[in-house]
């Protein structure tokens, strides 16, 4: 019986010192989507930027946000923590701008977008026009500036 338990212990063991020169296997990709619901309708609510104080003057080289603008960043946008979304924007001060959403499915939305950080924070709307208290961050590492004009000096 001791002999067994010896030969397989070795064998274990050349089995894993075998294995443990080589690579490892990457990690397998997670077909987790992140879409958010079909959007039914948009209405631009703040098109003009602004920043957190409501100061336009900063964000002068920033475009009006369109309907168009909304939809890639809702197609482009994956969730973050509160925390995450916070810090990008504290790090490149931003200019805000707002939509309205109305999905398929009924539900109304407000999305406050943070043109610098490409970060927004979805709030659903519940009776009527009252906001409810907690919302889901988003960020669209593509869509970082997206609306900075030609001319926009960096942020940095």
């Amino acid at each position: 019986m001791t002999l067994k338990t010896y030969s397989a212990a070795a064998i274990w063991l050349a089995a894993y010192l075998c294995n443990a020169g080589q690579a490892p296997e990457p990690p397998r990709a997670v077909n987790k989507t992140h879409a958010i619901a079909p959007v039914a309708s948009i209405q631009i609510t703040r098109a003009n930027a602004q920043t957190a104080a409501g100061d336009a003057a900063p964000c002068a080289g920033v475009r009006p946000l369109a309907e168009s603008d909304v939809r890639r960043f809702l197609a482009h946008a994956r969730p973050v923590t509160r925390r995450a979304a916070l810090h990008d924007d504290f790090l490149v001060g931003d200019c805000y701008m707002e939509a309205r959403i109305r999905f398929q499915d009924g539900r109304t939305a407000s999305l406050g977008i943070a043109n610098d950080a490409g970060t927004a924070l979805l709030t659903p709307i519940v009776e009527g026009s009252r906001e409810q208290a907690q919302g889901r961050y988003l960020r669209c590492t593509e869509c970082a500036g997206m609306l900075d004009l030609r001319d926009r000096l960096p942020t940095n």
